[in-house]
């Protein structure tokens, strides 16, 4: 049920990016303000997270996801009626709210829902989720508003996700409440040890990831000298590798969690680095993505995973800080790209590694906390 609550948040957050050239042509906006959807969405994102999830911290569980979902619904509704830009703004703004508090929230619903020692594994069947959307949903979703229409699009999907949570309602079940400590507020849970190393490093390597991802057609077809047939190819290897990359993050992390994080930025490292040389080499390009594609999907499932491991008094406000830095590193990549524009889109897997390599340092300082939380 998370799972599929996660595709269609993902689904949504993403339709705009398959859909600028609709959007922009039926409300007569420059693309350029229709790509400000996706970017203002993020920031949105990172901004309201932690104040919000602290705001609702004494809810029960399963109602405060219901409410976040029905929010999410809402704006996705919203989007689907838009006469206009403001009106299609204010719905990506409402689930933008709702977008921080979903994410700060799931991934220690799905892990207080598991055995223990399996919290890993549950929190990559709900990121399973994130990696459908991008393999699945949006280029349905991008193939279903070309034939009704964009507003159509977001309608199916705001059912979709309306029936997620009707189901929800009824079968999801309820965890025992957690009462996390007086001294557990926003601040002092970034001070928990290993905490803020991991949730800067978060914006970092998410910020490296789409100062690329922003770009990457170009620099496929572009430099890469790929077919349009191929670029689309290739990012479907790299979604398809992303539920590898999902598995492997889950399996691993329950194990080791640190390593695992830290083998996951270094696969990230080394699949920029085979990009970057190897892009006029097609064969060298091709492992490239699909290294990418395994490592970007396996890092939210680990630095999720460290993020419950080191702030387990208080995971939600915890996750809050992670989400808020990860959306703000999607805005802040997609900028970057953009800032850099086509002209240098050879350049971008290095200057994506200027922000990875550093995230790798700042996590490793991090390698005496994880014992300490793991042994009791």
């Amino acid at each position: 049920m998370l799972a599929t609550t996660t595709f269609v948040v993902v689904t949504t957050e993403m339709l705009p990016v398959g859909m600028l050239t609709l959007i922009s042509d039926d409300l007569e906006a420059a693309r350029s303000r229709v790509g400000l959807l996706v970017t203002v969405y993020a920031f949105t994102v990172g901004l309201s997270a932690a104040p919000f999830t602290s705001w609702t911290a004494g809810w029960p569980r399963k109602r405060l996801f219901l409410v976040v979902g029905a929010v999410f619904s809402l704006g996705t509704v919203l989007c689907g009626l838009a006469v206009n830009y403001p009106m299609l703004a204010i719905g990506r703004f409402l689930c933008g709210t709702a977008h921080g508090v979903f994410w700060s929230i799931v991934a220690g619903y799905a892990a207080a829902l598991a055995e223990p020692g399996r919290a890993g594994r549950a929190t990559s069947i709900v990121f399973a989720g994130n990696s459908a959307a991008l393999v699945v949903g949006v280029p349905l979703g991008t193939v279903l508003g070309g034939a009704v229409g964009w507003r159509g699009a977001f309608c199916a999907v705001a059912a979709l996700g309306l029936g997620a949570l009707a189901a929800a309602l009824r079968l999801l079940p309820d965890i025992p409440e957690r009462h996390a400590p007086r001294s557990a507020g926003l601040a002092h849970v970034l001070r928990l040890p290993g905490l803020w190393p991991v949730v800067t490093a978060t914006a970092l390597l998410v910020l490296g990831h789409f100062t690329v991802y922003t770009y990457v057609t170009p620099l496929l077809h572009d430099v890469g000298a790929f077919s349009e047939a191929a670029v689309s190819m290739l990012l479907a290897l790299y979604g398809l590798a992303g539920f590898l990359g999902t598995w492997l993050g889950g399996v691993l992390t329950d194990r080791r969690p640190q390593s695992a994080l830290l083998g996951t930025i270094a696969l990230m490292a080394a699949s920029l680095v085979l990009l970057g040389a190897g892009i006029h080499l097609q064969p060298l390009t091709v492992a490239a993505v699909a290294l990418w594609g395994i490592a970007f999907a396996a890092l939210p499932v680990t630095l999720q995973a460290s993020v419950l491991h080191l702030g387990a008094n208080a995971p939600d406000a915890a996750s809050s800080w992670y989400v808020a830095a990860f959306n703000l590193g999607i805005g802040g990549g997609a900028l970057t790209g953009g800032l850099m524009g086509t002209s240098t889109a050879a350049v971008l897997p290095w200057a994506a590694l200027i922000a990875v390599v550093p995230a790798f340092a700042i996590t490793w300082t991090t390698r005496g906390a994880f014992p300490r939380l793991l042994s009791q």
